[in-house]
């Protein structure tokens, strides 16, 4: 059964989302007539309340930080609109501070949402250490998405998982030489790169990891080499679709053909990999859906002093593409 939103209440009554918050809120403003209406359709469509959300929503001294990596992967942005889709219903006050690819910039943005003196951080995409992050779970309140953080509360995706079944997926072709581009090694982000190991090793096929970078255009000079030497690999698997679309790239540089004469196979499933001049083969996160999770957890979090530090997983999915294909020889 489908659930019923705020936007599907406001959609039925005639009014907008806002009202329908306020309405749900009784908050000041609302006048009888018209908070009777909108209660009345929301119990017509069986609308269930977020009672964490609206109970948070008249305090305007909490507010809620979010960290993002960077604004040019898409991920990071459906991972936000699953987070606005929550807090805007619960009326939250939210502080955005973005960061950089290479990682530099996250001290710096983590300072400035603590400077606004946000009452706890949706992170997502944090590339600290573990032991320069226990400092900051020590002056704050952290909800951490896709990222397994030990002291806060974690909303994953299994990327061990993804990466077993993309890898045996690519086998299943008939792939022997399959490369992988491995994401710039840090604290938390080695789960995709050991699925890919492990299979290989199961499969008793020569892994072999090539040193990426989160950079499509990076990316796409190391593919270059790789894709350049005569014992090239017949399949890359990237480590998300940043880089796979670097691969690609370097791929049409080089006159291949993908599915073809080489298969890639990213992982996020953003929405540039869904597009026809790319078709790639991915791992879909749900991103949207882990922002939004997180979100959920977050006003718990605010809510119950007690709250306690969950990890929740969720079940990564191949979509199959054209970027993907048998090998030539095969």
């Amino acid at each position: 059964m489908q659930t019923v939103t705020m936007e599907d209440v406001a959609r039925e009554a005639g009014v907008s989302r806002a009202l329908v918050s306020l309405a749900y809120r009784d908050a000041y403003g609302v006048s009888v007539e018209t908070r009777e209406h909108i209660l009345s359709v929301g119990k017509k469509l069986g609308y269930r309340p977020n009672r964490v959300a609206a109970q948070l929503a008249g305090k305007e001294q909490l507010t809620i930080g979010v960290f993002l990596q960077d604004l040019h992967n898409d991920l990071f942005a459906d991972i936000h609109d699953g987070i606005r889709e929550v807090t805007d219903a619960g009326g939250k006050h939210t502080v955005l501070a973005v960061g950089k690819i290479d990682g530099s910039k996250d001290v710096e943005a983590l300072e400035t949402l603590l400077e606004n003196r946000v009452d706890i951080v949706i992170a997502a995409g944090l590339t600290l250490s573990d032991r320069a992050l226990k400092k900051y779970l020590s002056r704050v309140k952290m909800v951490s998405v896709m990222r397994q953080v030990s002291g806060a509360i974690s909303i994953v995706s299994d990327n061990y998982k993804g990466a077993t079944e993309a890898t045996e997926y690519l086998i299943s072709l008939g792939h022997r030489g399959i490369a992988f581009m491995a994401n710039p090694p840090s604290d938390g982000y080695l789960d995709r790169t050991a699925g890919y190991l492990a299979t290989m090793e199961t499969a008793g096929l020569e892994p072999l990891v090539v040193a990426g970078s989160y950079s499509r255009q990076e990316t796409e000079v190391i593919a270059r080499a790789l894709l350049s030497d005569s014992k090239r690999p017949t399949a890359i698997f990237a480590h998300n679709d940043q880089a796979a679309l670097g691969v690609l790239d370097a791929a049409f540089a080089l006159g291949l053909e993908p599915g073809r004469d080489i298969s890639v196979v990213g992982y996020d499933n953003t929405s540039l990999s869904k597009s026809p001049s790319s078709a790639l083969t991915t791992v879909d996160v749900h991103a949207f859906e882990l922002g939004r999770l997180a979100a959920e957890e977050a006003l718990k979090q605010l809510a119950e002093t007690e709250a306690e530090l969950t990890t929740v997983t969720l079940e990564p999915t191949l979509v199959i593409r054209t970027s993907t294909g048998a090998p030539a020889s095969a």
